[in-house]
């Protein structure tokens, strides 16, 4: 497969020797993201066959990997089949291109010719957009989704992309319920640095939508003797990647994803799953929050409520946990609420659920 060397950006056509000066002028800005753009197109343009890239740190340190060009082509060429991307449509950027999710938006516009609409990555991105911006694919993380859903305008617009992926983090239940409604295509997606984004979606809108993440064509899966997710891409990744993602298979390409396998609470030898509680309980608490699990003498662990707030008062909490009972199975419940000014988090914006525990 040939490496794609030429890119249309914000509508005009670079080709390859303008595209190389563009990025250059761009590691002379003194904004930090065009700093990281121009870079990247650089490191794609030269003769390297490989891209290095920090993992995002959410489970552990953030450490640097390589994966070769060929292989990101690989991955760009998965999901375009899946989306049906085509020359001449528009892509948007909102995503640092410090992360694989951003590279791979420019590496997706440069092998199917489209154009890439080319922001800043805030947490609005759409404000940046006059109304009648046309979107035909795009990623974001769920607070820029979220934040979108809260603005008039850029609901409307958000409604108006053809294609919209999400990652970077879960989907709160609540989100997901809005996005429910939304005419368009919208999808959770599924997959880390090391697999080079996603390697399967799960349509969160409309009458298509579904519990089950479905694997993009040439990947195959299988889970560990711990019941976690074993991925195998012989195209994108030399060797499987083993997770410590639980998963529930709902046939041999897709599966529901539990939650991670270092966070599971052995509640007297009962698996339970914080993301779980943490879906069922986030409609009713309006800060950052998580569930992780704590000693206990009789159960061994047990069920804790984390907060990212600077105070609750002893009503509050008793109030809280009250309407947490009604939600939960016994067992879930937590059994208290701790709080913390400030959640720690990794290099990419999640939340270092280990880290924040030391506090």
């Amino acid at each position: 497969m040939q490496i794609p060397d030429s890119l249309t950006i914000n509508g005009k056509y670079y080709s390859p020797e303008e595209l190389r000066e563009y990025a250059v002028s761009l590691t002379q800005s003194e904004e930090i993201w065009q700093n990281d753009s121009g870079n990247f197109i650089l490191e794609w343009l030269s003769p390297k066959p490989e891209i290095q890239v920090h993992t995002s740190g959410s489970t552990g340190e953030p450490r640097l990997i390589s994966h070769s060009k060929l292989a990101m082509l690989e991955s760009a060429t998965a999901t375009g089949k899946i989306l049906g991307l085509q020359p001449g449509q528009t892509a948007l950027l909102c995503l640092s291109t410090k992360t694989i999710a951003g590279m791979m938006m420019v590496v997706r516009a440069m092998l199917f010719r489209m154009n890439l609409v080319f922001i800043p990555p805030t947490g609005s991105p759409l404000q940046q957009l006059s109304a009648d911006t046309q979107i035909d694919f795009a990623a974001m993380v769920p607070a820029q989704v979220f934040n979108s859903l809260n603005d008039e305008k850029d609901a409307r617009m958000l409604s108006r992309i053809q294609h919209l992926i999400i990652g970077g983090g879960e989907i709160s239940k609540s989100l997901e319920e809005r996005i429910m409604a939304m005419p368009n295509s919208v999808y959770a997606t599924y997959g880390m640095t090391e697999t080079i984004t996603h390697i399967a979606l799960r349509r969160i809108s409309g009458d298509l939508r579904s519990e089950s993440f479905t694997a993009l064509p040439g990947i195959n899966l299988s889970s560990d003797e711990r019941g976690c997710l074993v991925i195998e891409a012989p195209k994108i990744i030399k060797q499987p990647v083993i997770t410590n993602d639980l998963v529930k298979f709902t046939g041999p390409f897709s599966f529901i994803w539990l939650g991670r396998y270092d966070n599971v609470i052995n509640r007297g030898g009962q698996k339970i799953f914080p993301e779980a509680i943490e879906r069922k309980i986030a409609g009713h608490i309006n800060c950052r929050f998580f569930v992780t699990g704590v000693p206990d003498e009789k159960f061994g662990e047990v069920p804790l409520l984390v907060m990212e707030t600077p105070h609750l008062s002893a009503q509050e909490e008793t109030e809280l946990l009250g309407i947490i009972k009604k939600l939960c199975s016994r067992e879930e419940a937590p059994v208290e609420v701790f709080t913390v000014k400030a959640f720690v988090e990794t290099e990419s914006g999640k939340v270092n659920r280990r880290m924040t525990m030391k506090l």
